[in-house]
C-alpha cells in the first residue's frame, strides 16, 4: 500500500526546507500620498524578489469630512473605497481591473460570513459613539474630529488598511510570485465615487423620520421604488447631500521571502525551456443595467466560471441615510442613563422578537449603495412570487423559472466553500442581501488550478437574464458580474502574455 493512499491524519511525516527567509517591506506611491473621488494611486512592487501575493497590504488615514463639514457622514467599510484595481508588468495591463470591485466585494459578503478586519477594516457603521476612539458623534453632523476628520498631528488620525483583493492579487496562483521572471509589476487603484458615502446628521437610534437610519418598516425608502431621502420634514436632521472623502498618508507592505540556494531559480529555468510558465488567477467583468425585465451580456472567454447577479434600488446612487436590515434593533425602549438623571439612552428593540432572534438584539446598517434589495417594490408581495432564469446562448440556466428561495438554493450550491455562509433570515435576504451566484465550472476547480468553465472564446456568448413579475415603475439597478479565469503566461526573456 503506499503512503499516498493513507489520510495524513495516520501518518508520521515531517518535510523540512531550509534556507527561507522572510521580512516585509514598506512601498511608497508612485504619484501621490492622498487621493479623493476619482483619483489614481499608483505603486510598484519589488522586482528581482519572490512576493506573496496575499499579504499586499494598504495603509491610509481616511477623512469622511472634505465637503459640507455638517453633512454628517458616514464611511462604509473601508476597502469599498476602492472602485477598481489594474495590474499591469512592463505596461502590458495583467488585468484591467473589475470595474465596481467595491460592489462586487459586498455582493459576495452578502451571502459569505466575509468581512473586513475589525480592528483596521471598519466593518460596520458608526451612529452615536466612534469604536475607533471611543469618542461620541454629536446631532446635527459636527462629527468629533477623531472619528472621521483629519487631524493637525497626524499621530492622531485613524489608520485603515486593505488587506483584501479581488482579482490577480487575491486569486493569483502560486500566491508566492518570483517577480524576478516578468517585467516591473505596476498597481493602480481607482477610487470610488463619494456616493458609497451615506449622510445621517441624527444619531438617534430609531425608525421615525430624522433618526440616524431609515427604517424598512416606517419609511421604506431601500426599496425598488424610493426617490430621495426619507423625509423633508426633519427639522435640523434633514440628509445634506455634498459629503466628500479623502484619504491621506498612504502607504502599501508587502512581504518578501528568500531562499538560500538557486534550486528554485534554476528549476523555473528548466521549466521555462519545456514551456511557459502558467499563473491562473480570477478576472471579472461587469455589465450595469436599468433592469426592465430582461438584461443583456456577451462575454469571451476560455473559462467562464461564475455569473454574479447583484440587485439593487433605483436611487442607490444617491447620498443618503444608512438602512436599518431587517429584524435588526430599531427604537423601542428608553432608560435613564443613571438614576436620578434625566438624560435617557435609547436601547431599542430587534424586529424579530423582542429578544432578538439569530443575533439580531444589537444594531447592523448598510449603506444605500450597498443595499441589495429583491426587484420588486419595497414591502409589497405579488400575488405571484418573482422569478429569474438565465440564457446561455439558447441554453437555459436553470431549466425552469426559479423563485427567489430555489434561486438562493441554487446560489448555495455554487460559491466557493472557503468561507462559512453568513447567518441570515429569509426575510434579510430579500430586503437586504439578494444576490444570485450561478456556477458554470467543476466544483472546487480553483483549489486544482484547473480551468473548467465554459470556453467562449469562438462563439462570444450571449446572455439573458429574464424575471417575471419583478419589475415595478422605478426600475431596479442590476449589476452582472462574470467571473472568468485567465491565464498569464511567463516565457523565457522576461517575455509574458495572456489568455484571456
Amino acid at each position: 500500500m503506499q503512503s499516498g493512499s493513507i489520510s495524513p491524519n495516520l501518518l508520521y511525516l515531517c518535510n523540512r526546507m531550509s534556507g527561507f527567509s522572510t521580512n516585509i517591506f514598506k512601498l511608497e506611491t508612485e504619484n501621490q500620498s492622498s487621493a479623493t473621488s476619482g483619483s489614481i494611486v499608483s505603486v510598484n512592487l519589488p522586482s528581482n524578489s519572490i512576493i506573496n501575493l496575499r499579504s499586499f497590504k494598504m495603509f491610509f488615514n481616511a477623512n469622511a469630512n472634505k465637503g459640507a463639514a455638517t453633512s454628517g457622514a458616514r464611511l462604509p467599510k473601508i476597502k469599498s473605497l476602492i472602485e477598481r484595481v489594474e495590474v499591469s508588468m512592463g505596461g502590458v495591463v495583467l488585468s484591467q481591473g473589475t470595474n465596481f470591485t467595491n460592489v462586487l466585494s459586498e455582493a459576495k459578503c452578502a451571502l459569505q460570513e466575509k468581512c473586513p478586519d475589525a480592528t483596521l477594516g471598519h466593518p460596520e457603521y458608526m451612529r452615536s459613539k466612534s469604536y475607533n476612539q471611543s469618542t461620541g458623534l454629536t446631532a446635527g453632523g459636527n462629527l468629533t474630529p477623531k472619528a472621521y476628520a483629519a487631524q493637525a498631528n497626524e499621530a492622531d488620525d485613524i489608520t485603515y488598511c486593505i488587506d483584501e483583493w479581488e482579482g490577480f492579487m487575491g486569486t493569483a496562483s502560486p500566491k508566492l510570485f518570483d517577480t524576478s521572471i516578468v517585467p516591473m509589476i505596476k498597481i493602480r487603484l481607482y477610487m470610488a465615487s463619494d456616493n458609497v458615502l451615506s449622510i445621517s446628521k441624527s444619531v438617534i437610534l430609531g425608525s421615525a423620520a430624522g433618526s440616524f437610519a431609515d427604517s424598512t418598516t416606517v419609511i421604506a425608502s431601500p426599496g425598488i421604488g424610493s426617490t430621495g431621502p426619507p423625509s423633508a420634514a426633519v427639522g435640523a436632521n434633514a440628509p445634506v447631500s455634498g459629503a466628500r472623502y479623502e484619504i491621506s498618508n498612504i502607504f502599501f507592505t508587502i512581504e518578501c521571502v528568500s531562499l538560500a540556494d538557486n534550486m528554485y531559480d534554476n528549476m523555473l529555468a528548466a521549466q521555462m525551456e519545456i514551456a511557459a510558465l502558467e499563473v491562473p488567477y480570477k478576472a471579472y467583468y461587469t455589465f450595469l443595467d436599468t433592469h426592465s425585465g430582461s438584461t443583456r451580456f456577451s462575454v469571451a472567454s476560455a473559462s467562464m466560471d461564475r455569473i454574479w447577479l447583484a440587485w439593487r434600488g433605483a436611487n442607490y446612487n444617491t447620498q443618503d441615510t444608512v438602512v436599518t436590515v431587517s429584524g435588526f434593533k430599531l427604537n423601542g425602549g428608553f432608560t435613564s442613563a443613571t438614576a436620578g438623571v434625566a438624560t435617557a439612552l435609547d436601547q431599542g428593540v430587534p424586529q424579530y422578537d423582542q429578544g432578538g432572534v439569530l443575533d439580531t438584539n444589537e444594531e447592523k446598517y448598510l449603506g444605500k449603495y450597498f443595499n441589495f434589495s429583491q426587484p420588486v417594490a419595497f414591502g409589497t408581495q405579488p400575488a405571484t412570487d418573482w422569478t429569474l432564469q438565465v440564457q446561455l446562448n439558447g441554453a437555459m440556466m436553470p431549466q425552469f423559472q426559479a423563485r427567489p428561495e430555489a434561486l438562493y438554493g441554487i446560489t448555495r450550491n455554487s460559491m466557493e466553500y472557503v468561507r462559512k455562509s453568513k447567518d441570515m433570515t429569509y426575510d434579510q435576504y430579500l430586503n437586504n442581501y439578494c444576490v444570485q451566484c450561478f456556477r458554470l465550472n467543476m466544483p472546487e476547480s480553483e483549489t486544482q488550478r484547473l480551468l473548467s468553465g465554459i470556453d467562449t472564446r469562438s462563439s462570444n456568448l450571449a446572455g439573458i437574464i429574464t424575471t417575471t413579475n419583478a419589475v415595478t415603475a422605478a426600475q431596479p439597478n442590476l449589476m452582472v458580474f462574470v467571473e472568468t479565469t485567465e491565464v498569464l503566461r511567463i516565457g523565457a526573456g522576461r517575455s509574458i502574455g495572456v489568455i484571456v
